[in-house]
């Protein structure tokens, strides 16, 4: 630490920290030193040392664990909500993550009452059901489970591992509005195992209804997000 530093003691142990992080030196699910090894190995005070690791809580580069300690957190997926739609795959390379899906399934189903009135369908229309797994950097993040009108047939022929926006666009549809739903929910059994969390885990329900550019339903989405991996920032 360098005390003739502008620089407070407690900021320079926070970005040694993170560059620890950053060269992997750290990774996520490790555990960090306590506070009192930390104040020895750098030769500053607990105080110094508490300050800076609440500094890294707020910041959700590390969470602390009570009765067991503090970790470096897992990455998470960062989306920036602006007015604008974009794919799961865009969103990933935007934060400089890899993106990757697991098909679970992908058919014909007769819709329900709950995705006729999202897709704006009559009674007993048969719809595209595509359940896929969504992984950044090869972490489960999210459970997607998609409904599309009978116009999107062509993805049943499509790589759907990939992006289905970048499938639509080729067919001349373009993602161009959507609304946007957000609950609380908790983990099933087949959830908790799929995105690798505690049964009964508090997780992020996040609905999806999309537009084309002619203002016609391109499809129904619901999300079952880990909120331990993935942050939302609205800019309204």
């Amino acid at each position: 630490m360098r005390r003739n530093s502008i620089v407070p003691l407690y900021q320079q142990l926070a970005d040694e920290i993170r560059q620890q992080i950053a060269s992997n030196e750290l990774k996520p699910g490790d555990r960090m030193l306590t506070e009192a090894e930390l104040s020895q190995k750098f030769g500053v005070s607990r105080i110094t040392v508490r300050k800076a690791i609440d500094q890294l809580v707020g910041a959700d580069v590390v969470i602390r664990k009570q009765g067991i300690g503090t970790f470096v957190a897992e990455k998470k997926l960062h989306r920036i909500m602006r007015n604008r739609i974009i794919s799961f795959t865009e969103m990933c390379e935007l934060n400089g993550s890899i993106p990757s899906t697991e098909l679970i399934s992908a058919g014909w189903v007769k819709a329900n009452s709950a995705v006729e009135s999202h897709l704006e369908l009559p009674q007993l229309e048969k719809v595209i059901k595509i359940m896929r797994l969504r992984k950044v950097d090869g972490m489960p993040v999210m459970l997607e489970e998609s409904y599309y009108p009978k116009r999107a047939a062509f993805l049943l022929q499509e790589n759907l591992t990939g992006s289905t926006y970048q499938a639509f666009q080729a067919h001349g549809l373009i993602p161009s509005h959507g609304k946007k739903t957000f609950e609380i929910c908790k983990a099933t059994v087949k959830e908790s195992e799929l995105l690798g969390t505690s049964k009964n885990k508090y997780l992020l329900l996040q609905e999806d209804t999309v537009t084309d550019q002619n203002g016609e339903i391109l499809h129904f989405t619901k999300l079952i997000i880990n909120s331990d991996r993935y942050r939302i920032t609205i800019i309204t």
